[in-house]
């Protein structure tokens, strides 16, 4: 195809519509025209710099994240809040010893073991294992009476059975009446041995013959312990019950190992306390050198909140050992935190608990603003103050997607 002519297109036309850029970017002097050119170059260093800021913001939000999980520790409202876990201290761990339920109120409880709860054993009579058996050959009835209860069971006796073998038919027997029922050796030696199956006088037990002599000839009535409930003093008051497992409150149960007097002390758990205060620190600590680390990534909304945060530390845990190091990260004296949880633990739940609401809130802000908020992104204006000296890599993102123009640079 032959033209016939070749339209010329002014150099204003050309020029013009890119003159204000060319102004901004201070391009002086002649222009030549760009005949071919890659983008190749720079859609790799802008790919890199976009996963570096996909990178950084994945780190924010896990890091943001951890330290808001660590406030929430410290949230009362919470039911699992570290707030609420309790130790039991007792001064003779060998007479008794407490388990305290997460929220049960501190205080002290005097305790005075007089008689454990116990099961009620028998023991038959010691015979030779290997020899034969005390019952001649036949089926034997009796009744087991546990309580109210009553069982009828029955036996047979063969003619080659030796004691050993008699005696675990027998204990197979007596298990399916909820009965503990064991063999117990001396040597070569043997007899049975049966206890209750829980303390307490209500789970006392009878044997009866009811056809042969099976309980006689073994000697199975003969009770070696009675059954008999516990029995103990709680501040002034006598109680009882057929365990050793008893309740002093709602959220404080005892377990009692032998008689006498034992002083036991409920109080919150300052480990804990301690370890949970540590790991608050360290991730506040770590998400504050994060930020410092990219100054020129993020807006300053990140190290402003993180800085209030610090304030709030301050001015409201101070008397417990929390202060901010000279390069604005927390550092803890845990000596102090101790001492003066000890001293008034509820002023400490005050005081921790709002500075945990101001982390959460904070931190929520966070994880819930978008990217372009958090680095300055901002994709409505951005065609509009393309040179301007934005954030990295912002700033030349913008010049080649929101203008179109390439600056005749090596990248």
């Amino acid at each position: 195809m032959r033209l016939a002519q070749v339209s010329q297109i002014p150099y204003s036309r050309r020029v013009g519509p890119y003159h204000f850029q060319m102004i901004q970017a201070k391009l002086s002097g002649p222009v030549q025209p760009i005949v071919g050119y890659s983008l190749q170059p720079f859609y790799t260093r802008q790919q890199q710099w976009m996963t570096d800021m996909a990178d950084s913001l994945s780190q924010l939000y896990r890091y943001t994240a951890e330290l808001s999980q660590a406030a929430k520790q410290f949230d009362p409202s919470r039911r699992n809040s570290v707030l609420h876990a309790r130790v039991a201290v007792s001064s003779h761990p060998e007479r008794a010893q407490a388990k305290a339920a997460p929220g049960a109120e501190p205080g002290s409880y005097q305790l005075d073991v007089i008689r454990l709860a116990t099961q009620q054993t028998n023991r038959g009579i010691m015979a030779e294992s290997s020899g034969p058996s005390l019952l001649p050959p036949g089926v034997y009835t009796f009744s087991l009476t546990i309580g109210q209860q009553e069982n009828i069971l029955a036996i047979q006796a063969k003619q080659d059975d030796s004691h050993e073998q008699l005696l675990k038919r027998l204990a197979g027997v007596i298990h399916q009446a909820d009965l503990a029922a064991s063999i117990e050796y001396s040597e070569t030696m043997s007899r049975m041995v049966l206890r209750s199956s829980h303390t307490g006088a209500k789970h006392a037990f009878q044997l009866r013959d009811i056809d042969g002599a099976v309980v006689r000839t073994l000697g199975l009535d003969q009770v070696a312990m009675k059954a008999s409930d516990a029995e103990y003093d709680l501040d002034g008051t006598r109680s009882g019950s057929p365990s050793n497992q008893v309740e002093l409150s709602g959220k404080v149960a005892a377990t009692l190992l032998q008689p006498g007097k034992a002083s036991l002390v409920i109080q919150p758990d300052s480990e804990l306390l301690l370890e949970k205060t540590r790991e608050l620190v360290t991730r506040y600590n770590r998400l504050h050198a994060f930020v410092e680390e990219r100054p020129n990534l993020f807006t300053t909304t990140l190290p402003a909140s993180l800085e209030q945060i610090a304030r709030s530390v301050q001015s409201g845990l101070a008397d417990y050992g929390l202060h901010i190091a000279p390069n604005g990260q927390l550092k803890l004296d845990e000596e102090t935190l101790t001492r003066s949880v000890e001293r008034d633990f509820s002023a400490f739940v005050q005081d921790v608990s709002k500075v945990s609401q101001l982390v959460e809130r904070e931190t929520g802000k966070w994880r819930t603003a978008s990217p372009a908020n958090l680095t300055g992104f901002n994709e409505e204006d951005a065609s509009g103050r393309a040179f301007s000296s934005f954030l990295l890599p912002n700033h030349f993102y913008r010049q080649a997607v929101y203008t179109g123009l390439i600056i005749n640079q090596l990248w």
